[in-house]
């Protein structure tokens, strides 16, 4: 490693911001063509290029100035972009189970009340307190733990359960309305 990089090294373990935003300059780009490489969008390429940058600096206290910072860049990014990977996938295999578990069959009663099921959860996600609905849509669409979501959101790990908590009553609420009203007008119906 040259003595650039060394000196570059030393001075961000001491907490050093411009020779971070050195760092930042070297690097920037070639952690973002990197994450393009491997597949991402741009915007997810630029999300995780900022996320190595902040990873660093949270941990350049750790930084060895013999190692090779080239490397130890590029191995942060690899890490996250595989994290990020397996977000997707567990995320997209909950979403499919749980799709599967309420996918009508091929009737078209079901069908119609399916959509009307939906409908009606779209209805009441969108009619959810901004933040009860973030909570939710973070933690059953988008698979992260209550801790992360706290982290993510900058609340407590129970403030997120009171959410969720109250999300699933209003959905509850929402779904027996409904069935009260069709249990009504069925009635009526007959009337």
């Amino acid at each position: 490693m040259n003595q650039h990089i060394k000196g570059l090294v030393c001075r961000l373990r001491k907490g050093s911001k411009e020779a971070f935003d050195e760092v930042y300059g070297l690097f920037h780009k070639k952690i973002y063509l990197f994450c393009i490489n491997y597949g991402l969008a741009e915007s997810d390429a630029e999300e995780i290029t900022q996320e190595v940058f902040l990873k660093l600096w949270l941990n350049r206290a750790s930084l060895d100035s013999e190692k090779s910072l080239n490397s130890y860049i590029y191995r942060i990014g690899k890490n996250i972009i595989i994290d990020e990977f397996k977000k997707k996938i567990k995320t997209r295999a909950t979403q499919e189970y749980q799709m599967s578990l309420i996918v009508p069959y091929n009737n078209v009663e079901e069908d119609m009340d399916y959509k009307d099921l939906k409908n009606l959860m779209d209805k009441t996600l969108l009619d959810l307190p901004e933040r009860r609905r973030e909570v939710f849509e973070l933690s059953r669409i988008k698979g992260l733990s209550h801790k992360e979501i706290s982290q993510e959101l900058g609340i407590s790990t129970k403030t997120v359960e009171n959410h969720l908590n109250l999300a699933l009553h209003n959905f509850r609420d929402a779904i027996q309305k409904t069935n009260v009203l069709c249990y009504a007008l069925f009635i009526l119906s007959f009337f």
